[in-house]
């Protein structure tokens, strides 16, 4: 299989099953396996120096002790880090442990830490799973800021309404 994605938003669709998330965590390099990722024409070995993961699960992905100190892992600019944690709700919790936050306060979290950090490459897995209307418009923001800053922006998702909301291209993975 041959894949390109351009700058911008890019949806990976297909029934359960078919590989989406494997394809991703291959990418990501997250999972050894046979392929090979290019970026700008130039193959890279060390796939997690390009590209941000949100995956389904978040509570896998947050390490240390508070909010501040995971976004301090992705950028040390901080006017940037409260500018953005004020935008995605959280800057009052900056000092809370990433574990006592709820689903979707971890899940913004992560996409701040996509937001501020150097990476060209953000994939997310089913990022709308279990949100509620308000909360997929505010994610349609996310993922057009994300395409303003230049992103290459992958989203893995079953999520018809989202894919029409938000626009972008769409790869389907069959059998």
């Amino acid at each position: 299989m041959s894949i390109s994605f351009p700058v911008g938003i890019n949806f990976i669709i297909g029934e359960n099953g078919v590989g989406k998330t494997t394809f991703i965590k291959k990418l990501s390099g997250l999972s050894k396996g046979p392929g090979r990722s290019f970026w700008e024409n130039k193959r890279i070995k060390k796939n997690y120096e390009f590209i941000s993961m949100v995956m389904q699960d978040v509570n896998y992905q947050l390490f240390t002790e508070s909010v501040w100190q995971e976004i301090s892992i992705v950028s040390s600019d901080d006017e940037l880090k409260k500018k953005v944690l004020t935008e995605l709700d959280l800057y009052d919790k900056k000092d809370f442990h990433p574990q006592i936050l709820s689903g979707g306060e971890k899940q913004r979290l992560l996409i701040g830490l996509a937001k501020v950090s150097k990476k060209p490459i953000i994939v997310l897995d089913e990022p709308t799973s279990g949100l509620c209307k308000g909360k997929m418009m505010k994610m349609i923001n996310y993922l057009h800021e994300m395409e303003s800053l230049g992103k290459v922006v992958i989203v893995i998702t079953h999520d018809y309404e989202l894919i029409h909301k938000c626009g972008g291209n769409v790869f389907e993975f069959v059998r």
